[in-house]
Order: structure tokens, then sequence, then C-alpha cells
């Protein structure tokens, strides 16, 4: 009964990660034609609009915080292998368990203090200072809510890292995550030719 809870559970948390994963992405395309818009609307018209700016840092930071559970669900958080590649398959498991953690308490602290900010710029009606003057509980939103993804992804992601470790399924070679989509030839990586 529990399994089938927690099957539903991370399906939903997958699921949402995957959903705001593509509004990111679409949200940094946006953000790189609104800002494209802004120079050829004051470069051929001469006219300089005053939303450009500001609505493109907007999806910026919605592609941030809500891409951030996407990345995790699919492993591509910057990693620093200096040290993990050079540890056996178990203590480098258990090394990421530990990092995996120490980054979901961090994501929840703070989602756990990013949404009173969101709540107070609603209740105050908080707006930009700018001309066009947008509402700030937009943009302070992504935060906390990004936050509370990741936060859940984490947890998903560290429940599955456990299960996989306890079943004794450990990947043996550890992958150098930045040359992970390279290929590089032996006469490219042999410095005597």
């Amino acid at each position: 009964m529990m399994k089938k809870v927690w099957r539903k559970v991370q399906w939903a948390i997958e699921g949402s990660s995957s959903i705001t994963g593509g509004i990111a992405a679409l949200c940094i395309v946006a953000a790189a034609l609104v800002v494209t818009e802004g120079i050829i609307t004051r470069k051929v018209l001469g006219v300089s609009a005053i939303w450009q700016i500001e609505a493109s840092v907007f999806l910026l930071i919605l592609a941030t915080f809500v891409g951030a559970a996407f990345v995790q669900k699919q492993e591509h958080h910057l990693n620093v292998d200096l040290v993990l590649v050079h540890l056996s398959p178990k203590t480098r498991e258990l090394t990421l368990i530990v990092v995996s953690i120490i980054a979901c308490i961090l994501s929840g602290i703070i989602a756990w203090f990013a949404w009173p900010m969101w709540w107070e710029a609603v209740i105050r009606n908080d707006h930009s200072y700018s001309l066009w003057g947008p509402p700030l509980w937009i943009p302070y939103f992504f935060i906390p809510f990004g936050m509370s993804l990741l936060f859940f992804q984490y947890i998903v992601h560290i429940i599955k890292k456990i299960t996989s470790l306890r079943k004794g399924e450990i990947i043996e070679e550890a992958t150098r995550f930045e040359l992970k989509d390279i290929e590089i030839s032996e006469a490219d990586s042999d410095p005597k030719k």
C-alpha cells in the first residue's frame, strides 16, 4: 500500500518537474525574443519600450528557479567531480547522497523563507518602481515555488539513491560529468602526438 502511494507521489513530483522544465525552456526562448524585439524596435523604429528588460528578467528568474527541479531530475546540475572520480563506488554514492541531503535542506530553507516574502508582496500589492510597474508578487512567486519543487525533487532523488545503494545497484565506473557528451579520440588525448 505504501509503495503504491509513494509511486504516485514520485510520479506527481517528477511529472511536475518535467512540465516546469518545459515551461522554463520556453521562458528562455521568450526572453530572447523579447530582448531581440526590444533591440529591433529601438534601432529600426527609434522607439524605446518600457517593458522589455523587466519582462526578460522576470522570464529568466522563472527559468532559473522553476527549471531547477527539472535539471535535478535529469541529474545535470553542475558537479565538481575532481574528488568523486577517485572514490570507490560505494563511497562515491554515499558522498552524492550526503551532498543531495545538504542541497535538499538548503532548497527547503530558501523556500521556507521565500513564501512569506511572496505573500507580503501580494498583501501589500507591491509593484516595481519602473515606468511599466508590474506587480512584484509575480517574480517573487517563482523563487519559493521553484525551490519547493527542487526540495521535493531532491527527496525523490535521495530515496532513489538510497534504494539503489541498498539493493547493491552501484555504478562501478565514475563518469566525468563535464565530458559526458564529448567524444575524445586517442590521438587527441595523447600529448606526445
